[in-house]
């Protein structure tokens, strides 16, 4: 699959995003120094869960789309030493929908999905 798929795709998925997302979630491509947009990075914040000890809380991922986006996943990373037991001490998220042989995903089952998920383990 050549990379210019993969870069439609996340350009269709960013309008969709944009129209229609959850209530806290930020997810935007990154912005290069001479002011171009890198659809193949992404800079996400999540909001803590109510009701658990992540709430009130806002947390950074990044997720890093390969030429090959939708058939393989992107690589999902909080900051290296983020503390919970879906995130490797490296900040990589540890969930079967991320894994390469996953069926094809998209953006915004990613996003709800996964970080859900990462943030509502621990209940308070």
């Amino acid at each position: 699959m050549s990379g210019g798929i993969a870069r439609g795709r996340l350009a269709e998925e960013r309008k969709a995003w944009r129209k229609n997302h959850p209530h806290g979630f930020v997810a935007k491509p990154e912005t290069l120094p001479d002011g171009t947009v890198n659809l193949m990075v992404w800079h996400c914040t999540i909001p803590g869960k109510a009701g658990t000890d992540w709430e009130g809380g806002y947390f950074p991922l990044t997720l890093h789309f390969s030429e090959d986006y939708p058939s393989k996943p992107p690589k999902c990373k909080f900051p290296q030493g983020f503390f919970h037991p879906n995130v490797y001490p490296s900040g990589t998220v540890c969930l079967s929908i991320l894994n390469e042989d996953s069926v094809r995903i998209f953006f915004s089952s990613i996003m709800v999905t996964c970080l859900n998920s990462c943030i509502s383990v621990y209940p308070t």
